[in-house]
């Protein structure tokens, strides 16, 4: 067993402070999983939209003004999400 070494009082030098490499590998996976589910975000969006509208338009004989509301509305929600996503990135970033 090793001793303890004792400190050198003489030894005012600051050491540099030591950042935990586990912690910036899991930060930066977070950061990618989170850019990466953008694009999944932009396709699926509009198609439930789009699906979920024209099983209305096939059920209501509106053919083809709900699939089209679907489809826009897959879009918008698809956008609020990326901007969620990206003022968290954002915010993330400058801690």
């Amino acid at each position: 067993m090793v001793p303890p070494r004792e400190k050198n009082p003489d030894d005012s030098s600051p050491k540099p402070a030591r950042s935990d490499p586990s912690k910036s590998d899991r930060s930066g996976m977070r950061s990618a999983a989170m850019l990466l589910a953008i694009p999944s975000l932009l396709i699926i969006s509009p198609l439930a939209g789009f699906f979920l509208g024209d099983f209305g338009d096939k059920r209501f004989h509106t053919s083809p003004w709900l699939a089209l509301s679907g489809l826009l509305l897959g879009f918008v929600a698809s956008g609020r999400e990326v901007w969620l996503i990206y003022r968290k990135y954002l915010a993330e970033q400058e801690r």
